[in-house]
């Protein structure tokens, strides 16, 4: 498999699994999110040296409100 196709099937995933968390309510899209978190973070920590140190910054955030949003429905349960 081309690795083009690999990365762009590795992102749907990814994605897809993001929109489940949002959409399923409870622990499940909770664990879903948390998941997902730990995909991204997974992915960031081996492409961190090759990511422009001055888009670093959105990638924490957007990884930190992903973590908040599975915090809140796990707690809400």
């Amino acid at each position: 498999m081309p690795r083009r196709l690999l990365i762009l099937l590795g992102a749907l995933a990814v994605g897809g699994l993001f929109i489940a968390g949002l959409f399923v309510h409870g622990r499940v899209g909770g664990g879903l999110l948390a998941i997902t978190d730990a995909i991204l973070i997974a992915l960031s920590r081996l492409a961190w040296n090759d990511v422009n140190p001055r888009r670093r910054p959105i990638r924490i955030v957007i990884v930190a409100a992903i973590a908040v949003v599975a915090v809140v429905k796990l707690v809400q349960g």
